[in-house]
């Protein structure tokens, strides 16, 4: 028997979805079927022996699904300090690792598991604290080898569910909202899901849990019209209809079906019983329709309760709090734009985005990301498919690529929509980048209704899922030595009227477009304050701050003053800051007035910075070096 397939087979017994990872190695095999790799994951054993006769050596991954999860740490000791305080029971489960102080413990899923996703909390200088993997994601399985050549051992045990004491522990750490029971429905969703659950009954589907939530999306677990279709009959909650507060019902399957939508759902049960209708708008309540909602017929002269038509106290009591995916720079469930002229780094600053946002490391050696997506889809119909590529090599995100990290270019085939049906199943939990947002604004950006139209398709991707979008638009030609919402972002005022941030960005020096440190400075500040800073560029595609913005006061520098030594007087200046190098930038500004030769304390301290960065300094130097 090949490694793979007895590895796998022991695990697919226990009852875990297994699929091929490269031998001796953590990442997965590609599947000659084409399948994605969370979708391909299964305990069939006849899958197994074809996958162990193509490659007999390959590492078996786990994924979590519906019975399942793990919480991974690369620091086990560490991880059991920041939970000290809670019962040492809690970690009286299965556990799997292949080198000191490093492993994974299962746990079964619970309705709080699934609620709260995945979490990483991430140590500058350190290795992660712990990663909770419950969708989407995989481990490496017992039986498997590690790249030092160590083996994965298991320790079985019991497999428990998630305590909830460790649960929001875990969530404490990630700074996210605990993940409670079920809220209270408001009448509102009670009316709509006793609706469904009608709906249900008269087309004779099972049921197979209660109705759960996960904010304002009300799930029913049911069995799946196509369950023949499913590679794994573990169920669980892996199909539900799904009730949307303020948009709609929905079908939600995990498996193969999960192309299907209300639409298919509702004409397949209508196909199985042609004998029996079931009218939404009999049962006066509203009618729901795919993504929207409408009303009733009202009764003549019986007013409508408009109420209704603003959100409860219930609702503000329970508004989530302002969260971010990368903190200080993208907030969560909103649309950031990244503003800037043409060629002037708002795709290398969003790919930078893009880098951290699938590596968790942080955004311009500054920024941390605070929660990491399920995936960034980087749509970019501007750029053919070798560029863009090459791009992502030099950056260092082609392992990536497929897993966590979608793109798609020019070179594509047909015209991706924001609405396309088929780009829907992708969004949930992911961040949209749109490179730039022209490319899919239908209409004239000078005219309101048609940027008011794309504001509406913007939102629709978070309401179906999205974590936040990010759009890159052009500013218009000559906006001046000045930086506004309002001359950063070219077309109509709408434009940046639907955003939450707006990073405006300019080159400090147009005519170095490769050595000219690039300005941001966030334009629309509504949920969150920041600070001006700078970034500088490296053959990588890696984009650096160039000083604390905390510390560090930036200004954006005008295009007309001293550009290009116009006055001549660059090279004096030079010799008198290397002369007194010790003064501050202001002093320096100050004595070269005295010289004749007017210099702003900002332009001394970009200079100063040059000869430094020059002489391999970080941001100190000797006297020995700045006059040699």
């Amino acid at each position: 028997m090949s490694l793979f397939l007895e590895s796998a087979s022991l695990l697919a017994e226990r009852g875990f979805r297994v699929f091929p990872l490269i031998p001796k190695s953590k990442r997965p095999l590609k599947l000659s079927d084409g399948f994605d790799h969370f979708d391909a994951a299964t305990t069939d054993a006849d899958q197994l022996r074809v996958w162990a006769d193509a490659e007999p050596n390959a590492n078996v991954a786990l994924s979590p699904d519906e019975n399942f999860c793990f919480l991974e740490t690369d620091d086990d000791a560490a991880l059991k300090i920041a939970c000290a305080d809670i019962p040492p029971e809690v970690w009286d489960t299965a556990r799997v690792g292949a080198r000191d102080n490093r492993c994974y413990y299962i746990f079964r899923q619970t309705m709080r598991t699934r609620r709260a996703g995945n979490m990483t909390v991430s140590r500058e200088g350190q290795e992660n604290l712990f990663e909770f993997k419950q969708h989407r994601v995989y481990c490496t399985g017992p039986g498997s080898i590690h790249p030092c050549g160590k083996p994965y051992l298991a320790t079985w045990r019991p497999i428990s569910a998630m305590p909830d004491v460790l649960l929001n522990r875990l969530c404490d750490l990630a700074g996210a909202p605990k993940a409670g029971a079920a809220q209270k429905m408001s009448e509102e969703t009670q009316r709509h899901t006793e609706l469904l659950d009608r709906f249900l009954d008269t087309y004779e589907v099972s049921t197979t849990g209660d109705w759960f939530n996960k904010g304002k999306q009300w799930y029913r677990p049911i069995e799946c019209p196509w369950a023949d279709e499913h590679e794994n009959k573990n169920e669980g909650t892996s199909t539900c209809v799904v009730y949307t507060e303020g948009g709609g019902y929905g079908f939600d399957c995990k498996h193969r079906c999960s192309t299907k939508r209300w639409k298919e759902f509702h004409a397949e049960l209508e196909l199985r019983l042609p004998n029996r209708r079931f009218s939404f708008v009999n049962d006066a309540v509203p009618v729901a329709t795919i993504g929207q909602v409408t009303s009733a017929p009202q009764t003549p002269g019986v007013p409508a309760d408009w109420r209704s038509l603003f959100h409860s106290k219930e609702d503000a009591l329970n508004a989530p709090p302002i969260t971010f995916l990368i903190d200080g720079f993208l907030q969560r469930e909103g649309v950031t734009a990244i503003a800037g002229p043409v060629r002037e780094r708002k795709s290398l600053i969003a790919l930078n985005v893009a880098h951290a946002l699938v590596t968790g490391e942080k955004l311009f050696d500054h920024f941390a990301v605070v929660k990491k997506p399920e995936r960034v889809l980087y749509l970019c119909p501007e750029v053919s498919l070798g560029p863009f590529t090459d791009r992502l090599k030099k950056i260092g995100l082609m392992d990536y690529v497929g897993k966590t990290l979608f793109y798609r270019t020019l070179s594509a085939d047909g015209t991706l929509k924001l609405d396309a049906e088929e780009l829907k199943p992708a969004l949930p939990g992911s961040v949209v980048i749109l490179d730039t947002a022209i490319r899919f604004l239908e209409g004239d950006e000078n005219s309101s209704k048609d940027v008011r139209a794309f504001a509406d398709g913007i939102f629709a991707l978070l309401r179906d899922g999205a974590e936040s979008v990010v759009m890159l638009h052009h500013s218009p030609k000559d906006s001046g030595d000045t930086m506004t919402l309002e001359n950063a972002m070219r077309g109509s005022g709408d434009m940046g009227a639907f955003l939450a941030c707006c990073w405006g960005t300019r080159l400090q020096d147009a005519t170095k477009p490769y050595e000219s440190p690039s300005y941001l400075e966030n334009l629309k500040q509504r949920d969150f304050e920041s600070k001006p800073f700078e970034v500088t560029g490296s053959p990588d595609c890696r984009l650096h701050i160039v000083a604390d913005p905390e510390t560090c006061a930036v200004t954006l520098q005008g295009r007309k003053g001293f550009k290009g030594n116009k006055d001549g007087k660059d090279e004096a200046a030079t010799a008198l800051i290397k002369a007194n190098h010790l003064l501050s930038a202001v002093k320096l500004s100050k004595l070269l007035e005295e010289h004749d030769i007017k210099r702003s304390s900002e332009w001394v301290r970009r200079r100063k910075f040059e000869m430094e960065k020059a002489n391999g300094g970080n941001g100190s130097i000797t006297t020995r070096q700045i006059q040699t």
